[in-house]
Parts: C-alpha cells; structure tokens; sequence
C-alpha cells in the first residue's frame, strides 16, 4: 500500500504528520503480519517522510549517507587485487564477487584494530573477524569461511603470511541448507490461468512465467534475454548466464515457444531495442528493477496462491519448481544441473530434499532398534 492509496482508502484530503503516523503504524502492523518485509516498510517510511518534508518545505533536501571508508592500506590493496586476479577464470563470476567482497570486509576489520601488513596479523584476529560477522550470516558460515581459508591458502602460496589458518578451520560446523518452497503443478496452472494475455502487459507476463516455467530460467536471464538468443528453426535458446558467466543452451518447448512468439509478433512494442521483454509503456526499453516480484504481485493473490514476505514463493520458485519436477520424473542429477546451468552438482542437490514422494521409499523404520517409547518422547 502506498501513501496516496493509503489517503485514498481513508478519505484523506490534507496530509500531516498525524497522517504520516498512521500510515506508518498500519506498516508496522502488516510488517508483524508477515505482509511486507523490513526493507519495503523502511523505503516506505522514508516516502511518508519525503512528503511531509515536500508539504512543510516546499522541497526535499537529499541527503546521501556518507560512504564508509573503503581504503585499505596499500600491502591489503595489492594483496586483494592479486587474490581477485587468481580467482579468475577458476571459478564463476559470483563466486569471485562474493570471495571478494567478504574478504574486503575482512581486511577492513584488521585495518580497523591497526594492523598494516599481514606479518602482525594473528588466528584471534581471524576469529575475531568471524565472530563479528556471524549474526549476519543467518544460513551459516561456510561460504565466509572457505574465502577465508582460500584467501590464507593465497597467502601461504606467496609467502606473505605463515599463519595456518586453514587448519584452525578444518573443523568448521557444516552449511545449514534451506529447502525452500516450489509451487504445485496445480499452482502453476492456475498461475497461468489468471494472466490476461488480451493486455500488452499481461501478454508480456504470461510469456515470461511460460518461459520459466519450462526452462528455469532465472529472471534476470529472461529480461536479458534477446531476439537474437533464439532460434527458432532449432526451437532453441542460447545465452550467457548472468549469475555465471557460462554459456548456457536449452531446447524452446511448443508451449513457451509459443507463448513468446504471440508476445514478439502481437504484443511487443516496436523498439530498437536488442531485449525481447520490454517496458509496455514508453520508453519501451529493458525490463530493469525487481520484475519478478512485480509480476507474482499482479497475479499470485488473483490465483489463489497465499504468499507473505519470506515465504519462497518468488518467481524465482518457478526455477525450483522445474529442478523438483526434473528429479521426481527421474532425470539424473548431472543432467538437472546441466539444464538449470549450475555451475556445481552440488546445487542440485538440494531438489531431492523436495521430491517427497522418493524420500518415503528411502526411510529407514525404528523396528528393531530395540527403542523404548519414552526414548521417543
């Protein structure tokens, strides 16, 4: 709910600071519902108070928050850059952001408790830097903790330090992994089913949800997504991933190939642009910003499919939706990490934590193991 909305619905004719609280007080009781997430109720906040400041001012003053400092002294520049350039080409694009980044915040940590050069640099410093970023970590340390030993690894390699650290980590508690939700055949169906494709928009949106419904595309692939990348006489696709930088190719089924056919040839703006999903209104450009979100919000409510902030079931549930549906119909894993373009097997796997119906012939019964039943309460 917007503010306009929000004065509209309440019959709101002047807005005031007794408005602004009101408004804010009904987010905080949707953001305890589960409605909205923290990040939507804080940019909605400083909406409500951009405009009280644009009533009682006549303007806004934009305020930028100042930049933390970044600079690191020049034998961690010179170290991090190296670290960055032997990382790449070995390994994915995000993989060498994130490693990176977290060892940046690292560095920044020891510069910060006044060290200049890794000689003066201990195993408390590192377990200090740990600890600090832990509770920001929710799903575990793993990652953090493999760019780290990778970065000491580096530096071993080097000779610019001898702190053994990756043995001081060798026993690190395993990664939590998360299996999150999918939608049902039934919940795609009618997913599909609401969409009005006699729209510009809703022909547009029908044929992105088709798309990745049936190829697992990640959202951000599918706004990339060009005319050129398809052909359609080897009903095939052809991109670069985003995420990966990996080329990736996969067959175009009748249905979604005929579902972006009907957007290209009756729906889509006429535009120089190179992208096959465009903006419906002018400028008639690439789709940017959260466009997965915004299209589950038009349709999700309409399909009868419930949903609050943090749930899973984003568009990029669409994706998990495929990769269960590959592991229950019996493909092998290689095969199902080849189709969705991972990088790693291993993150495919958690897909058959979803295929319930296999995990029953799996289990093991307690006969036999001669438990009492107070051992089980």
């Amino acid at each position: 709910m917007t503010v306009a909305r929000y004065c509209t619905d309440h019959a709101i004719d002047e807005y005031n600071e007794q408005v602004r609280d009101r408004f804010l007080a009904e987010q905080d009781t949707r953001l305890q519902q589960g409605s909205i997430g923290p990040v939507f109720r804080s940019s909605l906040e400083k909406t409500a108070n951009m405009l009280l400041e644009f009533k009682l001012a006549g303007k806004v003053a934009w305020r930028r928050r100042r930049p933390m400092s970044t600079q690191l002294p020049s034998r961690f520049e010179t170290a991090l850059r190296l670290f960055d350039e032997s990382l790449s080409g070995t390994l994915a694009v995000g993989s060498v952001e994130f490693a990176v980044g977290e060892i940046r915040q690292l560095l920044t940590h020891l510069r910060d408790r006044g060290h200049d050069s890794f000689g003066s640099v201990g195993l408390d410093d590192v377990r200090g830097f740990l600890m600090a970023v832990a509770p920001n970590h929710r799903s575990g340390m793993g990652n953090t903790v493999w760019a780290v030993k990778r970065f000491f690894s580096f530096l071993n390699d080097f000779e610019l330090s001898d702190l053994p650290v990756h043995a001081m980590l060798s026993q690190v508690s395993p990664r939590r992994i998360r299996t999150l939700p999918r939608f049902t055949q039934d919940e795609v169906a009618r997913l599909l089913a609401v969409i009005d494709t006699a729209t510009a928009v809703g022909n547009r949106d029908y044929a992105m949800v088709r798309l990745a419904v049936s190829t697992g595309l990640r959202c951000g692939d599918i706004t990339d997504l060009r005319l050129e990348s398809i052909d359609w006489r080897r009903d095939e696709i052809r991109i670069v991933q985003r995420k990966t930088a990996a080329t990736l190719a996969l067959p175009l089924t009748a249905e979604a190939g005929n579902a972006v056919a009907d957007y290209v040839l009756n729906a889509r703006p006429a535009s120089d642009a190179p992208e096959v999903f465009l903006r419906a209104n002018a400028p008639h450009v690439k789709l940017t910003g959260p466009t997965g979100a915004l299209i589950m919000r038009r349709y999700l409510a309409a399909a009868g499919i419930h949903h609050k902030a943090g749930d899973g079931k984003t568009f990029h549930a669409l994706r998990r939706t495929l990769g269960t549906r590959l592991i229950e119909t019996g493909t092998e894993l290689p095969m199902t990490a080849q189709i969705l373009g991972h990088a790693r097997i291993d993150s495919s796997k958690r897909y058959i934590a979803l295929d319930t119906d296999s995990l029953r012939e799996c289990y093991l019964p307690l006969t036999g193991f001669g438990c009492r039943a107070e051992a089980l309460q």
